[in-house]
């Protein structure tokens, strides 16, 4: 199949046409980033440990990517780190504090899968797994926190916006009651970096993920910033990339692609936040009465719209909703089918009933007013059985 047929092929009428509203899964590429991604995939395609002039031409552009990470962040430049996607870098990050040790983690059991996952095999390891308290609103109760936590935990974890709900967590603050014992905290940023403003507590946390295509950059490329001021050990002995934190090439063009998306997300940040939560607040006030949207009763991010009370699975409403020309999900794509959206809401005590029957829609920079309309129209024609 020739190059033109393949393209028709793929692009069909019906992908053309269908409204999105899944921008917490993933975003399209921006065109400045895919540009980027295309001259350094040509011109810069050296591996950075090479010694030879194209090596260190690779090298250069990351060590510039870096300081622009370490700028925004507020913090060492030296700290920052490049992975795969942002679930190795939870990942690469958790196990990095606590490899050599023993002893207990205090967690927020709202947190991504990637997070839960190492969690759930560190306490198969040994470690002693304690989950902070949850306000009825969802917040972690802060209060219960600062009675729970003392200096024998090894390490502090809660996510800034909920993928599910689009919850912001009260960070700042529990970042200074993990400071007071020394305790390093790491937070994982992907649904909040590029869509809410960045404050000064990003530099004060031990580690901060972020994920490239959920604001614009390509998808394979995470971004980490371990804080230079706390320890961390190599997962993987013997790993030379990176200052030992992961082992491989990088992908310079990714990194890139990455860092140029980035840049465009916070220079636009304020303006398109105030869009969206526009649009967000039109599709809130238009939902029949029955339906409930999770997290209303708190500090939330209008990037982020999840509801319950359809009256079936949420899975048939995704796929009557597909079929009406509207893209959403049951919850974060990375663990569709194995229940992350269920932990989220069970642990915000929803029955697993009501659980099931979750859908979340989410926005982003190309979501329009005529989709929402759209939406809306849809939403208020459908009630429940």
């Amino acid at each position: 199949m020739n190059r033109e047929k393949m393209k028709d092929k793929l692009q069909s009428k019906v992908v053309k046409k269908l409204n999105y509203f899944d921008y917490a899964a993933t975003a399209p590429m921006r065109d400045e980033a895919l540009e980027v991604y295309s001259e350094f995939a040509k011109m810069n395609f050296g591996n950075t440990q090479s010694l030879h002039d194209v090596g260190t031409r690779a090298a250069q552009v990351v060590a510039a990517c870096q300081q622009f990470w370490g700028r925004q962040l507020g913090g060492d430049s030296s700290g920052v780190f490049f992975t795969g996607n942002a679930s190795e870098a939870n990942q690469l990050a958790i196990r990095g504090f606590v490899k050599g040790k023993s002893g207990k983690i205090l967690a927020c059991p709202l947190e991504h899968a990637s997070v839960l996952t190492v969690l759930g095999e560190l306490q198969t390891e040994g470690f002693e797994i304690e989950w902070m308290k949850l306000a009825p609103s969802g917040e972690v109760d802060l209060e219960a926190v600062a009675r729970q936590i003392d200096s024998s935990y090894l390490l502090m974890i809660c996510q800034w916006v909920n993928s599910e709900t689009g919850i912001i967590q009260p960070v700042e603050q529990l970042v200074k009651l993990a400071a007071t014992y020394k305790i390093p905290f790491h937070c994982d940023a992907v649904q909040g970096f590029g869509k809410c403003s960045l404050e000064k507590w990003t530099s004060e946390v031990a580690s901060f993920v972020v994920s490239g295509h959920k604001f614009g950059g390509p998808k394979g490329c995470g971004v980490v910033w371990m804080n230079p001021a706390y320890h961390w050990q190599s997962v993987y002995s013997g790993t030379t990339h990176q200052q030992g934190f992961r082992a491989g090439t990088l992908d310079v063009a990714a990194i890139a692609a990455t860092t140029r998306a980035a840049e465009l997300a916070l220079l636009e940040q304020k303006a398109l936040y105030q869009r969206v939560k526009e649009l967000h607040d039109v599709i809130h006030k238009s939902l029949p009465d029955e339906i409930e949207v999770v997290g209303s009763r708190t500090k939330k991010s209008p990037f982020i719209l999840g509801v319950l009370g359809f009256g079936v699975d949420g899975q048939h409403t995704m796929l009557e909703g597909n079929r009406r020309g509207f893209a959403f999900s049951t919850g974060s794509a990375c663990k569709v089918g194995h229940g992350e959206a269920m932990s989220t809401l069970t642990s915000l005590k929803y029955s697993q009933d009501e659980a099931k029957q979750f859908v979340r829609f989410s926005f982003g920079r190309q979501t329009t007013q005529e989709q929402v309309n759209q939406l809306t129209q849809w939403l208020q024609q459908r009630r429940t059985p």
